[in-house]
């Protein structure tokens, strides 16, 4: 079964839409918390060099994923493989590798999500089982 056209646009925008608010309030509060640390006294620092298995099967999504990591206050893209696709972060606030795998996880699904066409299959938002 087809989806019309004009309705896909209406989806492709949405979905869009959706990941820009999710992702400008993921800045927000990562800004938040960059400036937090550097106010008060003490580190809360765990930082740490990840290595995140993806699921992007183009060049411009690796891209967009890596772009949107490095954005984020507090995490730096370090490097990229293409086959398999795995990339490598440094988080400043890594200290659970998993859980930081997990986060990162998410964004690349609300990312596929919204950057692949409507009908195309789009992996769930949240963590990917590889490891």
């Amino acid at each position: 079964m087809s989806v019309p056209t004009p309705w896909r646009a209406v989806v492709r925008v949405a979905r869009i839409v959706r990941f820009l608010t999710w992702f400008a309030g993921r800045l927000v509060v990562a800004n938040l918390v960059v400036a937090r640390e550097i106010l008060t006294p003490g580190s809360g620092l765990h930082p740490a060099i990840v290595r995140v298995p993806l699921r992007t099967r183009t060049d411009t999504e690796i891209a967009l994923v890596t772009l949107c990591v490095t954005l984020t206050p507090g995490t730096l893209t370090l490097a990229v493989r293409r086959d398999p696709p795995v990339m490598w972060v440094h988080g400043m606030y890594a200290s659970d590798a998993s859980a930081f795998r997990d986060t990162m996880a998410e964004l690349e699904g609300r990312l596929l999500a919204a950057a692949r066409p409507v009908g195309a299959v789009a992996p769930p938002a949240g963590p990917d089982v590889r490891r």
